[in-house]
């Protein structure tokens, strides 16, 4: 196992990382997903609320109607803000994960460059310790051959 096995670790560590991103990738559309789904249910139960305004407002005297203009703005004017703020922690929460994923994946890169450092080093040891055998091997062989 001379380099190859170091390409192999190295080849199913890149795989490893590159699958983990996909994973990570595929949580985090997930995620988003999920968060645009949730912000198109609260769009729309804004909009049945402001239809649902709309037709009371035609029904109504006039002071009625003013009265619920008032809170129509009222009511527009929170889902907004809360349309805002859940929009805001979502992109939190997608900004968070992100981070969270990058760090993970910079550990593990961290990780296998030490692994394979400590696997280039040993077999750099192995390789000078054979050559230093090999070469008292040879001397014994040449003084053998000088003695005899």
């Amino acid at each position: 196992m001379n380099g190859s096995g170091n390409t192999i670790d190295d080849i199913r560590y890149r795989g490893y990382l590159a699958q983990l991103e996909k994973d990570q990738e595929a949580a985090l559309k997930d995620k988003e997903d999920r968060h645009r789904e949730h912000l198109a249910r609260v769009i729309e139960e804004s909009g049945k609320q402001l239809e649902q305004v709309k037709k009371d407002y035609e029904v109504r005297i006039s002071s009625e109607a003013e009265a619920l203009d008032q809170k129509l703005s009222q009511i527009r004017e929170r889902n907004q803000n809360q349309a805002a703020a859940e929009s805001s922690v979502g992109e939190r929460q997608v900004a968070n994960v992100r981070q969270q994923y990058a760090q993970k994946i910079e550990q593990e890169k961290q990780i296998g460059e030490e692994q394979i450092n400590r696997l280039q080093a040993y077999y750099k040891k192995a390789a000078v310790d054979l050559q230093r055998q090999f070469d008292r091997e040879q001397e014994k062989t040449v003084r053998k051959g000088k003695t005899t």
